[in-house]
């Protein structure tokens, strides 16, 4: 099983999660709060999260602003008297061209360095641990002529700018290369997952547009959850600050396999799904074995696929009889 280090007690911890209205966010948020941490949330300006959360009663302290702006995060820090962040912000559009790459390089690169700046000029400097993504890896990859996309970029940027303030100022940093992360939640109907479970439970034909053999490891949210919630109880470790983890599991699983298995999940093993063989550029995987992470963390993935999909389909099952309930009245 996870576990925390003996000495360490999230209650009463003071922690602040940005991007908390996102996917993972919310679940870290939450899994905080349920720990008795004085959880701040730090949604945008312009996000609906607010009352998502004030509906749930978590005891999270939800704060709205733009993590460029440094006077308010700084004051946000200091005021609140953070011990730990959680920087999972970001602008997550990582194909096409049909996008800012001025908002991504803004929110991805200025976002971190404002962050961790204000992490290391508080009265009491905060640790942090700062999402990256598997995405970054053909970045640092001599003889990859994988075409570099404005993501890509600004999030190993990100990296490098962590890796700056923890080598330069001692700054208590860690930084996480996370998987296909899934479970209920994550409302992107463009992944794989959620988009798959919300065409099998609207009795529709899922459909890939690639040959669907391409391979991922896929590791469920509360795996995720348990790993960056590791990393923050043992950053003053020697083994874990300044270092980089990776969540995963270790195992690929195809496209193809993967809208099979989430149709026996759902209870309906006959749908087929249809593949329309589009080209792609698409990344090839190579898959990480998490040694180090179950030795430095004592963690790793205690879902199998078949579970965590049994978990993920029963959640967008009961989401999607309340938005029916819901539409009804």
């Amino acid at each position: 099983m996870n576990q925390q280090p003996q000495l360490f007690k999230w209650s009463s911890r003071r922690v602040l999660v940005t991007g908390a209205d996102g996917f993972v966010g919310h679940w870290l948020a939450n899994a905080l709060a349920a720990r008795d941490a004085q959880t701040f949330a730090l949604i945008g300006p312009d996000s609906s999260s607010n009352e998502k959360f004030r509906r749930r009663k978590t005891g999270i302290k939800v704060v709205q602003g733009n993590i460029t702006d440094v006077n308010f995060i700084s004051r946000l820090i200091a005021d609140s008297a953070i011990e730990i962040v959680y920087h999972l912000a970001a602008i997550n559009t990582n194909t096409g061209s049909d996008l800012s790459p001025y908002e991504i390089f803004e929110t991805n690169i200025r976002g971190v360095y404002t962050i961790l700046e204000a992490c290391r000029t508080a009265p009491k400097p905060a640790r942090a641990v700062v999402a990256s993504s598997k995405e970054v890896e053909d970045c640092f990859l001599s003889g990859v002529n994988r075409p570099q996309h404005p993501y890509m970029t600004s999030k190993a940027a990100a990296e490098l700018v962590t890796r700056a303030y923890g080598d330069t100022f001692g700054l208590l940093v860690a930084l996480v290369r996370s998987d296909n992360i899934y479970g209920g939640g994550d409302f992107n109907w463009s992944r794989l997952v959620p988009g798959t479970i919300r065409a099998i439970l609207h009795e529709e034909t899922p459909v890939i547009r690639s040959n669907g053999l391409f391979q991922r490891d896929y590791v469920y949210i509360e795996d995720a959850v348990a790993a960056y919630m590791a990393i923050g109880a043992r950053l003053d470790n020697p083994a874990v600050k300044g270092q980089l983890f990776r969540v995963a599991t270790g195992l690929g699983t195809s496209v193809l396999d993967m809208v099979k298995q989430i149709a026996r999940a759902a209870g309906l093993p006959d749908i087929e799904p249809r593949v329309l063989n589009e080209k792609s550029e698409e990344r090839v995987d190579t898959f990480y074995a998490p040694e180090f992470e179950q030795t430095a963390l004592g963690w790793k993935s205690q879902y199998s696929l078949a579970e965590g999909l049994s978990h993920t389909c029963q959640w967008y099952r009961a989401f999607f009889k309340g938005e029916s309930k819901t539409q009804m009245k």
